[in-house]
């Protein structure tokens, strides 16, 4: 067994090539084509289809009210080229499953990822809710899927008008993930090994890093969703705001204290076979049981602390 303690110690930080803007601030270049027109067409585009979706809202059935699912997005690019990627290889990382963007795209140039925050009107009721499991979460939280479907689907036609090909590793019929056994300090707990992860190249993308309970930790907090998608266009990166694979998290154990399941500690990090079991309990007929407290009622909910 891989000790868990070692996992995501991504080595390589100064070969970072990266950039992360909002949607309308990113100008850069696409050298293989028509300079920085591209890259700014993509992110009009991204932003015009963001802007427009139609089921980026939910009812929430107890409070008869609409509220929107999420915010805009962050958007980082990387080359395909970065060094980074071959890292993610090591079994401490994500391991030998992984396949970097040239191994599912040959043609590729580069990566954007989209950071899209979970909207506040469903993250401050999750936060004041005294149960695990609650209607915003369930029913907001719960469309994230609908909508980021809808938008990667969109900008897919989109950039193919432009002559920009695309992929999305994370709907390939090829894409996999692997359960192994691991440690987590003498507890047990297990590792996925995936072909692809929205969280490993958003830190490659310069989004942020990972914090102690495992998700990313952006300028916009840790209360989101990641998509991510592979180009045959060159879009200029810029470096990260950032040189550790963690230097975005505080280390305040807040996260740990919000965990109901006890599945957090700032040595070992979430265990994820603690908190994936502890989910399983909450699952009933009439309710999908997510709970995701960890994700609201910190410091970096919303915003970098």
């Amino acid at each position: 067994m891989i000790s868990r303690r070692n996992f995501l110690k991504i080595a390589g930080a100064g070969a970072l090539a990266l950039a992360v803007t909002p949607l309308d601030m990113l100008v850069s270049s696409c050298t293989n084509r028509r300079g920085n027109e591209n890259q700014r067409a993509l992110l009009a585009a991204a932003d015009r289809l963001f802007s427009q979706l139609d089921n980026n809202s939910v009812l929430l059935p107890g409070e008869q009210i609409v509220v929107p699912v999420l915010d805009a997005p962050l958007v980082g690019f990387a080359s395909a080229d970065n060094p980074l990627f071959e890292t993610f290889k090591r079994d401490e990382v994500i391991g030998s499953q992984w396949r970097a963007p040239k191994e599912w795209m040959p043609e590729a140039k580069s990566v954007v990822v989209f950071f899209f925050p979970v909207s506040s009107a469903i993250r401050s009721r999750h936060r004041a809710a005294k149960t695990a499991t609650n209607e915003a979460w369930n029913y907001g939280y719960g469309k994230h899927g609908q909508v980021l479907n809808a938008f990667t689907d969109g900008l897919t036609a989109e950039l193919e008008t432009m002559g920009i090909h695309s992929l999305i590793p994370t709907k390939d019929p090829s894409f996999k993930i692997e359960q192994h056994p691991v440690m987590s300090g003498d507890k047990e707990d297990v590792h996925y090994s995936t072909s692809w992860s929205n969280r490993h190249v958003a830190f490659a993308a310069g989004l942020g890093t990972f914090g102690v309970h495992r998700h990313l930790i952006t300028k916009s907090g840790c209360s989101g969703v990641l998509a991510s998608m592979i180009l045959d266009c060159e879009m200029e990166p810029t470096p990260a705001a950032y040189k550790d694979p963690y230097e975005n998290c505080i280390h305040c154990g807040a996260c740990v204290a919000r965990c109901p399941a006890g599945a957090i500690s700032v040595e070992n990090l979430r265990n994820l076979k603690e908190c994936r079991t502890y989910a399983a309990t909450l699952r009933t007929e009439d309710d999908p049981g997510y709970c995701g407290k960890c994700l609201v009622g910190i410091p970096c909910e919303f915003v970098k602390p």
